[in-house]
């Protein structure tokens, strides 16, 4: 909210808030609840849009249950599509001009959204930089090194790439994801390149992150040495992809 809408008491501008859920039975209520009621009730016109990724462990009826007491737009599946499918069908139904996207499994702190809607009249992508982090060291080196490549290869400035708590426009990551992706993982940090390849004003805001709770369904220890060198192999087709799109909108100017 700029310093004029402070001023006449303008409320901000209404979000379109996006969760993914695969096998969350332990945290899943508890994530929808707090969203819907720190971000949803507070912005008049915001909504919350659940899409449940084919669930085995009761994820299903709890967020059933959810929905019959709370207006949440739930999308739900008996097929599993897998997290990139899932996030980039799920990245079209925001009916909202801002959209704030978070992974869920009580990650993060649904309350540092008002950190990031503080940022939106000069940004189009405000991503939240996991800070105070509670996850496997291991993880913490693993991302450190990724985004020192990412800023050295790409030519771009930016802390935490695949952060997943983000707050941006709606009409730029549509466009974002008009063309087939490249990467098998990883997806949230392609969506960066190609939104600033289109023109993005970003912002990064520090944010809590915590140590996921119940079973994780993220990328497991063993996996990440193999999907490092195919992330890493991918690079020189992104960077054309990415080049592609920023000649596109500036008019094919180099």
């Amino acid at each position: 909210m700029n310093i004029e809408d402070q001023k006449n008491n303008i409320p901000p501008k209404p979000v379109s808030v996006i969760l993914i859920a695969h096998n969350e039975a332990k945290t899943i209520r508890k994530d929808v609840e707090e969203f819907y009621g720190l971000i949803v009730e507070k912005l008049p016109g915001s909504e919350l849009i659940v899409t449940e990724d084919g669930s085995t462990d009761g994820t299903s009826e709890i967020l059933r249950e959810i929905a019959s007491r709370l207006p949440i737009k739930l999308v739900q599946g008996k097929d599993r599509k897998g997290y990139i499918r899932a996030m980039l069908d799920a990245l079209e139904l925001p009916s909202c001009e801002w959209v704030l996207f978070s992974d869920t499994g009580g990650k993060f702190e649904p309350g540092n959204f008002w950190k990031l809607e503080k940022m939106r009249d000069q940004s189009d992508l405000i991503i939240g930089i996991k800070k105070h982090r509670h996850d496997q060291y291991y993880r913490r080196i693993i991302t450190r090194v990724f985004n020192s490549i990412i800023r050295m290869y790409f030519r771009v400035q930016v802390q935490d790439i695949d952060s997943g708590f983000r707050l941006f426009r709606k009409d730029l990551v549509l466009r974002a994801i008009e063309r087939p992706f490249i990467l098998k993982d990883l997806i949230s940090s392609e969506l960066t390149l190609r939104m600033l390849s289109l023109g993005a004003r970003l912002a990064e805001v520090p944010v809590a992150y915590h140590l996921r709770q119940g079973k994780s369904s993220g990328m497991p220890p063993g996996k990440i040495p193999r999907v490092v060198v195919q992330v890493l192999g991918s690079f020189p087709r992104l960077k054309r992809e990415v080049e592609f799109l920023r000649k596109n909108e500036t008019g094919g100017s180099s």
